[in-house]
């Protein structure tokens, strides 16, 4: 079959990665409870300021010296304070930009909290700070050396839940080695979030699904096996979670947390949970189309409801409202002439009848495309005497700045430049919405995918190129 669906994993990922907006500002962690709750301190956010878009500076970034003797004196006072109220007077987010500061600096401070540790044991503030310096910075593929830090840390700060996420995104990405130790982390995190509003226990869960983490909680019940010592504690701390997301699901109807929720019961085997969970909230998203038939989550909660309903055709009558692009998949593409490659010349489907063709909207500004453009080349390479052809179609601004990256990376295709996307008559004709955009087209010119990135790329020309032979 020709036709790619949008596989409902897909849709919790985009959830999961977008749904939260909670991560990249300071200015609202007061949300993730006291542990978060930072005095107002200046010396702190001046830090932040100095980093062009908050930890996406350039790599040559200093802060001035004045910036880094007040920074250092800040933390000082801060691991000296040790713990209060099992509190550090740490600042928010920590962990997030500890890799920005000047190797000096980190000298300094390191040396500092491991003698205010040596002198003061149960001083909790310095085992946070050194934790998070020590861990952010551990290898992998080395032995594991500094954990005991950690879990000392989350001891010593029992009120602290920020320390337990720490614990559980750093033991995550050591995959199973430290399994025990990351469900350790999760344990005491739900603990703590759970001594707060339901608001603040959301928030948390909602981070356990986020980018930060290496590894969601269901992805790492999946990994231990069902032999696993462990499996009964994570599939409790599972169930803690799952009680969590169905209560924000209780005050909001439409809420996006109804795709972890499905999410965490399909981990758990609960089919029948899934169908019901779909039954309970299917009216509220229809209600929702009816007040805007144009609303996106609605069309696309409906499409993945009705996947799951066992209705496949109108799952697929949802999708394609929710991205019209979709609608092309299983039929012949209408071609883009009349138009000309970059060398003036006329150029139209019609000419690679008898062709896979592959066809690449892209720009030289946009950052994933140039990453996807290897694995094209790859591919082009390894198929173009088979009969695979690619055309590319620029969305830049600028036609000279697209001339002189195809001269300095010296792509084989044709291009065309078909100007700024969102006035494009190529990208309202195909509904092309983002970039990158990769159609690819059989012989007969009906489209088989119009998400051919990645690996999907290789092994659907591969089958493809397979199919002549038949």
């Amino acid at each position: 079959m020709k036709q790619v669906g949008v596989r409902f994993g897909f849709l919790l990922i985009v959830f999961c990665l977008t749904a939260i907006a909670l991560k990249g500002r300071a200015d609202v962690d007061t949300d993730f409870g006291k542990s978060l709750n930072p005095d107002a301190v200046d010396v702190w956010d001046t830090f932040l300021d100095t980093l062009e878009k908050r930890g996406l500076a350039d790599p040559h970034w200093e802060i001035e010296p004045v910036v880094q003797e007040k920074l250092i004196t800040y933390f000082k006072t801060k691991i000296d304070a040790g713990v209060s109220d099992g509190l550090t007077a740490l600042p928010p987010y920590l962990p997030r930009y500890i890799h920005r500061f000047p190797e000096e600096i980190l000298r300094e401070l390191k040396a500092h909290a491991q003698s205010a540790l040596e002198a003061h044991p149960k001083n909790g503030a310095a085992a946070k700070f050194l934790a998070i310096v020590l861990f952010s910075g551990i290898d992998v593929q080395k032995p594991i050396e500094r954990y005991p830090l950690v879990e000392k840390a989350m001891v010593l700060v029992p009120n602290d839940i920020e320390i337990c996420f720490f614990g559980y995104t750093t033991c995550t990405r050591f995959e199973n080695r430290m399994a025990g130790e990351a469900l350790a982390a999760l344990e005491r995190l739900l603990e703590r979030s759970g001594d707060n509003d339901h608001r603040i226990s959301y928030l948390w869960a909602m981070k356990l699904y986020t980018s930060e983490v290496p590894a969601t909680p269901t992805q790492m019940y999946l990994r231990i096996g069902q032999k696993s010592p462990l499996k009964d504690r994570w599939e409790k701390a599972l169930k803690q979670i799952l009680v969590v997301f169905e209560n924000e699901l209780l005050e909001k109807p439409d809420s996006g947390a109804f795709y972890i929720i499905v999410h965490i019961y399909e981990t758990l085997g609960a089919d029948e949970a899934v169908i019901s969970v779909f039954k309970k909230i299917h009216a509220v998203f229809e209600k929702r189309l009816e007040k805007n038939p144009n609303d996106i989550s609605a069309l696309r909660a409906l499409a993945s409801f009705h996947e799951k309903l066992g209705d496949p055709e109108l799952a697929h009558e949802y999708r394609v409202k929710a991205d019209p692009m979709l609608a092309w998949e299983g039929e012949v593409l209408h071609d883009f002439s009349p138009a000309v490659d970059l060398e003036g010349e006329p150029i139209s489907l019609a000419d690679y009848r008898g062709k896979v063709v592959l066809l690449d909207f892209w720009a030289t500004w946009c950052v994933p495309c140039i990453a996807e453009m290897p694995n094209v080349k790859a591919i082009y390479e390894k198929y173009h005497t088979q009969g695979f052809e690619v055309i590319g179609i620029s969305f830049d601004l600028d036609e000279t700045a697209l001339h002189k990256f195809l001269k300095e990376n010296q792509l084989p295709w044709r291009q065309i430049f078909a100007g700024e996307r969102r006035t494009s008559s190529v990208a309202q004709k195909y509904h092309i919405e983002g970039i990158p955009t990769q159609f690819l087209i059989d012989r007969e010119g009906t489209v088989i995918s119009v998400n051919a990135r990645g690996k999907a790329l290789g092994e659907l020309v591969a089958v493809e190129m397979e199919r002549k032979t038949d």
